[in-house]
């Protein structure tokens, strides 16, 4: 469900950002039309890391819940500490891989 809403909202800011005017400039770019691919860029790659995240989380959390090593109290105590870690961690990386790669 989390992954839903935030690829929505992902989705909603890039269509915000591409139908504002290029002088004026959405809000993830800052009024930069040079800024503009490469903010989009940063968060398409953060949305995508961050559900990638969230859902390796809850694989290897049902792998622990059916080897009987963890109840469904500690899948859902590391699946809300990834879900808060990977809010600042997944920009971050995006902007950093995005980065070095240009």
């Amino acid at each position: 469900m989390v992954s839903v809403v935030v690829l929505a909202i992902a989705g909603t800011l890039v269509a915000l950002e591409l139908g504002a005017a290029c002088p004026q400039g959405g809000l993830l770019a800052f009024g930069s039309c040079t800024l503009r691919p490469f903010a989009i860029g940063v968060l398409i790659l953060a949305a995508g890391l961050y559900v990638a995240g969230l859902s390796a989380v809850l694989a290897w959390t049902a792998g622990l819940q059916r080897r009987r090593v963890a109840d469904a109290r500690a899948a859902r105590d590391w699946y809300l500490l990834a879900s808060l870690v990977g809010l600042p961690v997944a920009p971050l990386l995006s902007f950093t891989l995005l980065s070095a790669l240009r």
